[in-house]
């Protein structure tokens, strides 16, 4: 947990754009790491973690309601 915690991190210091996910949820972003993947959105002043799922899981966008 401690490393998805600090990847975490990584994306909100570096301001880590990570790939577009507009067809799940508009303004949604993702960041792969490890077994994971991590989902947010980036605002000017922050990065809003929504979600950490496993990559194996069916991404819906009822996940990011």
């Amino acid at each position: 947990m401690a490393d998805i915690t600090a990847k975490i991190a990584w994306i909100a210091e570096v301001d880590f754009t990570g790939s577009p996910r507009d067809h799940i949820s508009p303004g949604l972003r993702s960041f792969p790491y490890r077994q994971r993947c991590i989902y947010y959105r980036s605002h000017p002043d922050r990065i809003v973690i929504l979600r950490v799922m496993h990559m194996a899981q069916d991404v819906k966008p009822r996940d990011f309601e």
